[in-house]
């Protein structure tokens, strides 16, 4: 396979994850609407929107016009549909490309960028699971009385 056609098949392929991403996101307030039959009004959800939607999509375009340069096609599609791009895919595309003595915005750097993000994410998901399967034996240390006070503080501290 050539690199023009894997540009190609990349993009082909990242278009229909991305979609397939949106569409997963709005399928859970609509499933929860259906569930509920609670429908929110047009103007309220207009309200909401017009309150934080210009910042999300401003901040969206110039994330992928100042990350896909770095990132390569297919980092860029995998890392914008697996989340945490700032804090964690680009600064792990950008090590290993370091690492591996490429430049970004070549070859060898779209291959090392898009295996250092797919690890990244492989990682981020093994740990989650690791997390959530650990934390079903601390449950009841975790709720007991005498922890209570402390998990009252937490929402305080991590606005204060």
């Amino acid at each position: 396979m050539t690199y023009d056609e894997y540009i190609s098949k990349t993009h082909k392929t990242g278009q229909i994850w991305i979609w397939t991403a949106v569409c997963v996101i709005l399928f859970v307030p609509v499933a929860i609407c259906l569930y509920y039959n609670a429908w929110p009004s047009f103007s309220a959800v207009l309200k909401g929107l017009i309150g934080v939607a210009p910042i999300y999509w401003t901040v969206g375009i110039i994330e992928i016009i100042t990350f896909t340069p770095m990132l390569g096609t297919g980092g860029t599609y995998l890392s914008f549909v697996t989340g945490n791009v700032t804090a964690l895919k680009v600064p792990a595309a950008l090590n290993a490309m370091e690492s591996a003595g490429v430049k970004s915005n070549s070859e060898e750097g779209e291959i090392i960028s898009t295996i250092a993000i797919a690890t990244a994410s492989i990682v981020t998901t093994i740990i989650i699971a690791v997390g959530i399967v650990l934390f079903v034996p601390l449950q009841p240390l975790l709720s007991s009385p005498k922890l209570k006070p402390a998990f009252d503080n937490i929402l305080p501290s991590l606005f204060g």
